[in-house]
This record gives structure tokens, sequence and C-alpha cells, in this order.
């Protein structure tokens, strides 16, 4: 076949975009450089650079696209995929400067609008992100990114029925985008014979909708259950969306426990090489989820000296890199240690203190006190059934796989246990243990050990962390944006007759 005639390359575009659509991403990159070797075509270029981008070879698709842009360097879509490089990589700055050039070429692509407002909310410029999302609706209506996008920001800003009135869109445009919802019953209060919970009672029989898209419908019957005082059918359905979750997942803890402790075993080799030079002053939040570390956070950000990062995979990834690296000296661990560095400027460059609440850090203790050897590391624990429970009653995106089962989230607890124990042998004067119980109890008194660990002098702030603008997005972004109380809503009370497989763990 003659590739190079418009209509050969059309078929066989068409050809190569259907792999793309099934994931056949090397088959695509395979074929993608053949035709690129006989005809520079745009199309080619862009689907290729994405096919790298989705096989996580990033360093790739940026060459790729080094090469379209100097072809045409005022190609809109070569100036988005460049851009999206470097949103992947978390070099927003970088990242911004092709998608602002990408928009005064086109001020209407809508791809480049709606990444920009992804990147200024991972920078936490709330109101910018907004504008963004509201730039792409207000040229094309139903556009479902967009609008997913501004349910989530007004959920996390308190803006409750703004995010209702976005789910509704949502499910108006295509009942099966049902993470509308479960994301609807977060920000809703529900009654008796609820309009909504009806409506979700009628699609668990719906068999237009695949498994992924009824576990959204469970969790959001559970909550609805649940504010009814409906305990039994709320666990009910509960446990039917986990049991449904786990067999998507198909997760084994065996995984997982090979992991952390080939991580360890690593650490062994490379504890006694060192870095060299000062660093910001960093805080890692580590524990598992639920444990109240997004309260720990705010409440250490409303200092005037602390910059909160939230969850950052910066560290994981890191990690990552490491392990597979066959020599381990200084001069390595100081260029890792200068790439997260980068990173972090990238969020902030003004705070002399900066938090990392990556809870799943705990893992990675001896590489981060390798890397800073100054850093403070606050575990955040919690009672240990209350804390699993927490677990497997929030919704937790598929990478987080544990979560599903209680055999499953017990057994990663205690690994998680036996994992600290190690790290606070290695590292005594690194770690301080906060209590969850003990931080409601006494808040004040545990708010001071606390920032005396941290090197950090006595803030009036902190004690009125709930007035703090900063924005959460975690999954407890209600409960960190209110004042501490001892009453404290405790939903195992409700459930213990029916959690008897958890108790007996513990």
């Amino acid at each position: 076949m003659n590739i190079v005639t418009d209509e050969a390359l059309k078929k066989k575009y068409d050809e190569l975009y259907k792999k793309f659509a099934r994931g056949n991403f090397l088959e695509v990159i395979k074929e993608c450089n053949k035709v690129l070797k006989k005809r520079k075509h745009q199309l080619f270029f862009n689907l290729l650079s994405i096919a790298y981008q989705k096989s996580g070879k990033i360093e790739k698709s940026i060459n790729v696209m080094k090469e379209a842009l100097t072809l045409n360097p005022n190609h809109p879509n070569f100036l988005n995929n460049m851009g999206t490089c470097f949103y992947i990589l978390h070099k927003y700055s970088e990242a911004e400067k092709y998608f602002k050039k990408g928009l005064e070429i086109d001020s209407k692509h809508l791809h480049i609008l709606n990444n920009l407002g992804n990147l200024k909310k991972e920078t936490y410029k709330i109101e910018e992100s907004i504008e963004y999302y509201k730039k792409v609706l207000d040229i094309q209506r139903d556009a479902v990114p967009s609008l997913f996008n501004l349910v989530g920001i007004y959920r996390i800003t308190n803006q409750k029925e703004n995010s209702k009135q976005y789910c509704k869109k949502l499910l108006r445009l295509n009942k099966k985008f049902t993470d509308a919802d479960r994301q609807y019953s977060l920000v809703h209060k529900y009654k008796k014979n609820d309009p909504h919970l009806i409506e979700m009672l009628k699609k668990i029989n719906d068999n237009d909708l695949n498994n992924l898209e009824k576990i959204h419908v469970y969790y959001g019957i559970h909550k609805a259950y649940e504010d009814i005082k409906d305990y039994k059918s709320a666990f009910k359905y509960l446990k039917i969306g986990n049991d449904l979750f786990k067999k998507e997942t198909k997760y084994n803890f065996n995984q997982d426990e090979k992991r952390i402790n080939n991580f360890i075993d690593f650490y062994k080799k490379y504890k006694n090489v060192r870095t060299s030079g000062d660093h910001k002053s960093l805080i890692f939040i580590v524990g598992m989820p639920r444990s109240g570390s997004s309260l720990i956070e705010q409440i250490l950000t409303s200092h005037k000296k602390v910059f909160g990062g939230g969850e950052l995979p910066y560290m994981q990834e890191i990690a990552n890199k490491i392990i597979n690296e066959e020599k381990i000296d200084t001069h390595l661990m100081n260029d890792y240690k200068n790439q997260y560095l980068e990173l972090i400027e990238e969020l902030n460059n003004s705070s002399p203190f900066f938090t990392d609440k990556e809870l799943l850090n705990f893992i990675n203790i001896g590489l981060i006190l390798k890397l800073f050897p100054n850093a403070k590391v606050i575990n955040c624990m919690r009672d240990p059934v209350d804390n699993c429970w927490s677990i497997y009653k929030n919704f937790f995106p598929i990478k987080t796989k544990f979560v599903n089962d209680f055999k499953d989230i017990t057994k990663f607890y205690k690994l998680y246990l036996n994992t600290m124990k190690f790290w606070q042998k290695e590292f005594p004067e690194n770690i301080f243990n906060l209590n969850y119980e003990s931080l409601l109890e006494n808040p004040k008194d545990q708010i001071e050990k606390i920032l005396n660990f941290c090197d950090l002098e006595w803030d009036e702030n902190v004690m009125s962390h709930h007035k703090s603008s900063r924005i959460i997005r975690t999954l407890s972004f209600d409960q960190a944006n209110k004042p501490i109380s001892k009453k404290v809503s405790n939903t195992i009370k409700n459930y213990e007759s029916m959690i008897g497989d958890l108790i007996k763990e513990f």
C-alpha cells in the first residue's frame, strides 16, 4: 500500500486509532513510527505522542513533539501534547508555557482550556481553574470532563448546590455516568423516599450498566440509606459495591507485601550513602488512609510558615526509579533530592516549611530520610477498627486496591504497623507518632508537641485551622474544615452487629 497518499493515510490512521482505543499502545507506537519515516503527518505525530504518554514513556513523547514543533511550531495540538507531557512530569511552569502558547493560536481549543483548568487545580489556584472549565462550557455545553471537574471543585469548596447542579447536568447527558450519582450523594442529605435514591435503586438492575458503573451507584445508595438511618440496607449495598470492586481490581495482598519488603531490603543496601547540603524544611505526613492526616495537615498549614502540598506522588515515583538503579552513590542521591525539591518549588517557593501528605510514603521513609536527613515524619494513627471501617465504607480510586475487603484491609494495616516498627528503630528521632483520638481529646497539648517536633514556634492560627482558605482535595475535606470536637461522628456503632469479621481481627 502506498502509505503517502491521503486516502491510504486516512485508512491507516483509522485502523491505528481503533487499536489505540483498545489499549494496544505498543503496536500503535511501532506503526506510527513506520508511517512517519515515509510522511511527516500531524495526525500520526499526535497519535504517537499520546501513545507514548499512555505507555509511561514521557521523554519519548517529548522527543516526538520536539520534532513535530520543529516542522510546525504553531500547531496547537502539538503545543497541547507538549504541555501535557510536562504536566505529567509535574513541571507545571513549563506545561503552562506550552498551553498558553497554544491558546494564543487557538483561543477556543477545548483540550488546552481543560488542561489549564487541571493545572490550576493542581497548583491550588482554584478560582482560575473554575474560569478555565467554564470557558470550555461556554464553547461546548456538554463537555463532560469540564462538567465533572466542576462537580469535584464545588464539592471540595463546600459549594454543595453548585456541585449538585453539575451532577444533574452530567446525568441528563448520560445516565451511565454514575460517578455523578456517587458524587451527588456526597453533597446531598437524603430523606425517606428520596427521588435520587429511587433512581439509583433502579439503576442497579439496569443491564446497560457495567460493573464499574454500578459500583458508583452502590456507594451512593449506601450513603443514602445511612442518611435515613436504615443501617442494614446501608451495609448491604456497601458490601455489594465493595465485593464487586474487589472483583474488578483483583487485589492480591502478597504483591503489596513483596513490594514493601523489596523497598526495605533495597534501603539496607544504600543506608550508608549520604546526601550533601541543606534542604528546605520538609514534613512528611504518613499513615493509613482515614487516620486523621488531612486534619493534621490543615492544622500545620494554618501556621504562617507552612505550605501544604497535599498528597504528592513525587516520592513514590522517585522510589520506583531508584530501585532500578545499579549503583547508588552520593551523586545519584543528590540528583534525586534535587528533583524532588524542584517539583515542590512548582507548588510553593516562598514558605520555609512544606508538607507532603502522601500517606503511603510510610513505605519510603528510609529513602526520604536518606535524601532529606533533617526531614520530619508524622505518623498518623487511629483506633485500628475505626480506621479500617472508615477505609471500607469510603470509595477510593481504583489505584488504591486493598480497600474493599476486611481481610485485605486488616492485613495491609498490620503490614503498615510492622513497616513503621522497622523505620522507628532506624530513625527514632525523625518520627512522631500522632494518635488521632489524643488529638481530639487534647488538641492544644498535641498541637504544641507537633510544632515542637517540627521546630516550629507557636502560632495561634493553628487553633483556627477551620477558618483557613486552603483547599483540601481528599475524602476528609469536610471533617478537616471543621473545628476540632470530641463529639466526632462515629458511624461504626451503627454497624457493630454487621462487622464481626473486622472486629475479630484486632
